[in-house]
């Protein structure tokens, strides 16, 4: 690849986009474009896993006072500055940006919500990073929690079954580790549709290279499949939608909709059994308050480790007591932007715990 530096942010520009379009042979089936990997923190050929992200909005484009006032920009420069200066992600782990672009349409002519973005870019990155074999997905309103827990570390704490029903004790290697939702309406539908351990927040994913083929295919055939392919509850009256949210309509708007890629990532989890033996959900204890196996509604000890808090309660950066290892804030970017700016103060002699 033709590099080019970017001094604002000592990231790679990969200006020969061409290379970075078309994944590797294992995932040739894989149609990548309108998505393009276009800018790596790190070493490429050295780093042992990666983390990345990717929106319809470029932050490399924001001029020097935007940066400071965009989200898209701020967290790519914060979580490119704990890359850089913390001593377990330096020289590990890179850090990788994927377009989408805008409208995204397929070659049927389809537009999607770009939250399918990030089916294709898996594919992208684990082809342009071939020595690395964990990679870490954040939507783009997301941040690291700690300064000293890289993605392999994650998996390693996440794959092992050691807490909940039926707890093995045994390290497993899961093709995509997901989290469930802590609380809220969409936990209340996933007790209603009965999906059990099968419930998703998709805003952060945790691949292993080794099992992720099958997943990332079944992903992202589900795009084809028709509305009659949906969780439904024959119990719903005529003021109920009898289907799992995210995937009605048709064709176009099914892949138009900001939940579909999650509803079919939760229908392939629940009926293509490949996929169920290769995705580990967590945290796999049921929940106390409302003995929900769907959904934790704590973040505790009884129900760490986790991938991902998606909470409305305040950030915690670096904390001492148990937390997931991502801090997402879907319904609130103001405050991303704001705990954006708390992670560019972290040097790595800091004593944040305690």
């Amino acid at each position: 690849l033709k590099h080019v530096q970017n001094c604002l942010d000592n990231s790679i520009t990969l200006k020969n986009q061409s290379n970075v379009q078309s994944s590797s042979t294992a995932f040739a089936w894989m149609d990548t474009t309108g998505v393009t990997l276009s800018n790596i923190q790190g070493d490429p050929t050295a780093c042992k896993d990666v983390i990345y992200t990717g929106h319809t909005r470029d932050p490399f484009e924001a001029t020097d006072e935007e940066r400071d006032s965009d989200m898209i920009a701020m967290v790519w420069k914060s979580i490119s500055h704990i890359v850089r200066t913390s001593r377990t992600h330096k020289g590990n782990t890179c850090y990788a940006f994927f377009g989408i672009a805008s409208p995204w349409i397929d070659p049927s002519g389809r537009e999607f919500h770009p939250v399918w973005g990030r089916v294709p870019a898996t594919a992208l990155v684990m082809s342009a990073f071939p020595k690395a074999d964990i990679f870490l997905y954040m939507d783009s309103d997301a941040l690291l929690a700690f300064s000293d827990k890289s993605p392999t570390m994650m998996y390693k704490e996440l794959a092992f079954d050691g807490y909940g029903e039926d707890a093995t004790m045994q390290q497993l290697q899961p093709g995509l580790i997901v989290n469930k939702p802590i609380t809220g309406w969409l936990c209340s539908q996933c007790e209603k549709f009965g999906l059990g351990h099968g419930c998703f927040n998709s805003g952060a994913l945790l691949w292993h290279r080794a099992k992720a083929e099958p997943i990332l295919r079944a992903w992202w055939e589900s795009r084809n499949m028709d509305e009659s392919q949906n969780f439904f509850h024959p119990e719903d009256g005529e003021d109920e939608e009898p289907f799992f949210h995210g995937w009605s309509g048709d064709d176009e708007q099914r892949v138009g909709d900001k939940m579909g890629e999650q509803n079919r990532l939760m229908y392939v989890f629940g009926t293509d059994p490949q996929v169920r033996e290769s995705v580990w959900p967590v945290p796999r204890q049921r929940s106390k308050e409302y003995n929900s196996e769907s959904c934790p509604n704590d973040v505790d000890a009884d129900h760490t480790p986790c991938l991902q808090s998606d909470f409305t309660s305040a950030m915690k950066w670096n904390p001492s007591e148990p937390f997931c290892f991502i801090n997402h804030r879907p319904d609130d970017k103001a405050k991303v932007l704001e705990d954006g700016k708390e992670l560019m103060k972290f040097r790595e002699t800091d004593n944040l715990r305690g």
